[in-house]
């Protein structure tokens, strides 16, 4: 019996084939590669961003304590770091560290005297009948609240006038 076998389109297809395929695999992989290796770096950012975000953020809290600290302890009647910066040369009071129960963030807190002023006539704040003029006394709470750990840092100012 003799057999015999034809060449149709479909083997001549495949015999000039010379791995075209195989070099756009090769491309599509690169591409992919490429892609997810730019995602991971954007992840890895916006890591970093959060975090940082997280930490100016404790930051920023650590210092508005410390002067809410300075506040209340002015209003209640204690006025010994006023008068210490007052009577400094340099014009600022001691650096006092606040407590705010954390281990790794720190707050402080310090009074700078910025001077004496003049208030005019409308003002009750410790009348005398006889003069028009008020004097006090122009102050800043400075606070700061940092995290060594990573180097952050903010400070916070706010002004008080003490008649």
């Amino acid at each position: 019996m003799n057999i015999q076998h034809k060449i149709g389109p479909s083997t001549v297809l495949a015999k000039r084939q010379t791995g075209a395929v195989l070099i756009v695999s090769l491309m599509l992989l690169l591409v992919m590669t490429l892609l997810s290796i730019a995602s991971m770096n954007t992840s890895v950012c916006r890591k970093k961003m959060a975090a940082n975000s997280q930490n100016s953020n404790r930051t920023f809290q650590a210092a508005e304590s410390a002067v809410y600290a300075m506040v209340s302890t002015v209003l209640g009647g204690n006025s010994d770091e006023l008068n210490t910066a007052m009577t400094a040369v340099s014009g600022q009071g001691t650096l006092i560290n606040v407590n705010i129960g954390t281990s790794d963030a720190t707050s402080t807190a310090q009074v700078e005297y910025l001077g004496e002023i003049i208030a005019t006539g409308g003002s009750s704040i410790n009348a005398d009948e006889s003069s028009t003029l008020l004097s006090g006394y122009r102050f800043e709470l400075v606070g700061t609240g940092s995290i060594d750990a990573v180097q952050a840092q903010t400070q916070i100012r706010q002004g008080i006038e003490y008649h």
